[in-house]
């Protein structure tokens, strides 16, 4: 009797390949084959021991001495050559200390009750990978191929049908949102972020402003730029809003300091999110959360996944794409905190009308990308609230728990500046409804667009970022002298509020004496 057999069967988490050859019911010929191939591998022979190790690892299951002798004997030489050497490469692991802690793991969700995807199987392997100090291996890639070996080895552990292309989009079934709720749950909810585009149409009012003009000035009064938006699930962490216009330096922003209103501008002919911004976002995002581990939702949109396929993310950031259409998910930003940043903007936008239009002017004329990006900076930053954040991550049915009662806080005062404004309205036309106007269509129009089918980039696209009635950059500079009357003015107010502080005095002071150095300096000059 071969004393192979006498070894005890093999647990029930190890893959069995039925056309493999096998001993009566012991230690397969695949098995011995590959402790053969691996002493084989090494100039010096290893010890018994080491082999022992080698082998619960890559199998888990004990072998004894014994075993080993005469698994390396003359007996087994025939196992070096034939068709079993074929199959044995493809099942003999090449990281095999990262795939047992990844099946240990596995085995955890699975005791606990939790379904696994491979998109999950995937995001933990990466997560294991730079904890085990295998520096001397290749970094493994992580694909379709090898999350199939890895289920052949742990075929009870890996449920049937879970595979994952790379940053493929989960499956629509409700067993793939679980596991989605599953992953976001092993997160701290400080650390789950969203991002996301979404399209202002930042110079629209209420009804058409202009009167008998070409297609262009109409185009120019619909003129739109692209928002990109990205928080935390409690609100507590909001990136700066990145904004995408058509032209590389519109004339209002010539020397506006986007630092120090915490935004970045980009351009293209679309004033849409593209691969290369959406690369370049990835890089500052994962630069910002530095070595913390966090979770990055984002949608199945081209730009998304192409970026982070030639950006992919450091191990301790996990970026989980969804798509929007599958069952039951619903994308964060998209359930209403947009869409109550950009209704925070439009009564900032009606406030600015009511008052141009009371001094005799006309404000969509004079309205420009100054305004806007100072206005959605400061909305962004104080307005949109916490609440609103919190709710949208609920809703968007990934984060638990699913609560429904959370009221987001509306934008007061809307219906009155509207009425206000549509006053001035000389069209001839009805104006557009609050509602239209507040959520105004094709606003969002290109986000699928194709970027092979972009045009080229030409001065009328550039020229959509202007204002019509074209007012120097300097001129959105005040005065140094101008700046110090209004400096003291707020101190006075300060002294004699309740709510003032030495620190905000003190801060009030350092800016006049910025001021007052640049009066000096220009009297030098």
């Amino acid at each position: 009797m071969d004393p192979m057999d006498e070894s005890p069967p093999a647990p029930a988490n190890v893959s069995r390949t039925p056309n493999h050859p096998r001993s009566r019911g012991g230690i397969s010929d695949v098995q011995k084959k590959a402790l053969r191939d691996w002493v084989r591998s090494h100039e010096t022979r290893p010890k018994h021991t080491a082999c022992i190790d080698w082998f619960e690892r890559t199998y888990q299951r004990h072998i004894n001495q014994s075993s080993v002798s005469l698994i390396l004997s003359k007996r087994y030489d025939h196992l070096d050559a034939g068709p079993v050497s074929s199959a044995m490469r493809k099942q003999t692991p090449q990281w095999p200390v990262l795939e047992k802690e990844l099946s240990e793991w596995l085995q955890r969700m699975q005791d606990a009750g939790r379904t696994v995807s491979g998109d999950w199987i995937i995001a933990k392997a990466r997560e294991i990978w730079p904890r085990i100090n295998q520096d001397d291996q290749p970094v493994p890639m992580f694909s379709q191929g090898w999350l199939t070996r890895f289920k052949n080895r742990f075929a009870s552990r890996v449920p049937d049908g879970t595979e994952v292309e790379h940053l493929a989009a989960p499956s629509k079934s409700r067993k793939e949102l679980n596991g989605l709720r599953a992953f976001c749950g092993e997160f701290m909810q400080e650390d789950i972020y969203s991002m996301d585009e979404t399209g202002l149409l930042w110079r629209k009012a209420p009804f058409d402003a202009i009167q008998n003009e070409d297609q262009s000035s109409l185009d120019k009064e619909r003129s739109r730029v692209c928002l990109i938006v990205c928080t935390n699930c409690t609100g507590g962490d909001r990136l700066p809003l990145w904004v995408v216009g058509h032209k590389e330096t519109p004339e209002p922003l010539r020397f506006l300091n986007l630092r120090a209103i915490d935004c970045q501008w980009r351009y293209n002919q679309k004033a849409w999110i593209s691969t290369t911004i959406m690369s370049e976002w990835l890089l500052s995002f994962y630069e910002h959360v530095g070595e913390r581990r966090v979770l990055l939702l984002l949608d199945d949109s081209q730009a998304h996944q192409a970026a982070v396929e030639s950006t992919p993310p450091p191990a301790n950031v996990h970026i989980q794409i969804f798509s929007a259409q599958a069952g039951g998910v619903k994308p964060p930003l998209n359930q209403g905190i947009t869409r109550n940043l950009k209704q925070h903007y439009r009564k900032r936008y009606l406030s600015y009308m009511v008052a141009g239009f009371q001094a005799g002017q006309s404000p969509v004329h004079t309205m420009s990308l100054y305004y806007t990006l100072s206005w959605i900076t400061q909305i962004w930053r104080w307005d949109v609230t916490n609440a609103t954040i919190f709710k949208g991550f609920r809703r968007s049915n990934l984060i638990e728990p699913q609560l429904s009662i959370l009221a987001s806080p509306k934008v007061p005062g809307m219906r009155d500046l509207y009425n206000a404004v549509i006053q001035y309205n000389q069209s001839g036309q009805p104006p557009t409804s609050l509602e239209q106007f507040l959520d105004p269509l094709g606003e969002d129009g290109d986000e699928q667009l194709n970027e092979a089918s972009w045009p080229s980039p030409d001065s009328q696209t550039a020229e959509l970022d202007e204002a019509f009635t074209i007012i120097p950059a300097s001129e959105f500079l005040p005065s140094p002298q101008t700046v110090i009357t209004g400096i003291e003015r707020i101190m006075r107010y300060m002294d004699h509020h309740k709510i003032g502080t030495a620190d905000q005095i003190q801060l009030l002071e350092e800016l006049e004496i910025m001021a007052e150095r640049d009066i000096m300096n220009s009297l030098g000059s």
